[in-house]
């Protein structure tokens, strides 16, 4: 807020602002800072990036997969966009489309856990159970304290019929 208030076109403290908005669940007000990031930096890709989060947050999963593509369009190996865009388009039932952004995200980011974890959830849901299991072993071979890949592999597991391992998992 000070800095803004010393330098009321600082872009980079409207998209901070709006990083910490949307940490704190205040994800509309994230977004308006967001918007005036863009307005005053029309190029600015991680804005775009951000404000597309902020939307899945919100359940407008339209208009965060057109941010996120606008982050792409502007920074094509973008990888956290296309994670992104994955998530929204996953949450859209959009699951072979979700599949190519995460598989994206991990071309140009080949360590990105968060990404791999992504794309075992899609694999999931398109019952590809063992391809499955082994993006989430990816992702917490990168990020060995990673709950949530931890849960998505034992999702998987059980539906492979394997509740000892799954059980493990959990």
């Amino acid at each position: 807020d000070k800095a803004i208030q010393l330098k009321p076109d600082y872009t980079e403290a409207y998209s901070n602002r709006g990083a910490v908005l949307q940490e704190l669940g205040e994800l509309g007000e994230a977004i308006q800072n967001f918007d005036k990031a863009i307005q005053l930096k029309p190029d600015y890709a991680e804005a775009y990036s951000n404000r597309g989060n902020a939307l899945i947050g919100l359940g407008q999963l339209d208009k965060a997969v057109e941010s996120c593509n606008k982050a792409i369009q502007l920074k094509p190996d973008f990888a956290e966009a296309h994670n992104s865009c994955g998530v929204a388009l996953r949450d859209m039932s959009l699951l072979n489309e979700a599949l190519k952004s995460n598989d994206k995200a991990i071309q140009f980011k080949p360590d990105y856990a968060e990404a791999h974890n992504n794309r075992g959830v899609v694999l999931l849901e398109l019952w590809r159970l063992d391809e499955a299991v082994k993006s989430c072993d990816k992702a917490i071979q990168l990020k060995p304290d990673y709950a949530e890949a931890y849960s998505n592999r034992g999702n998987a597991l059980r539906k492979l019929g394997q509740p000892d391992e799954a059980l493990k998992s959990y």
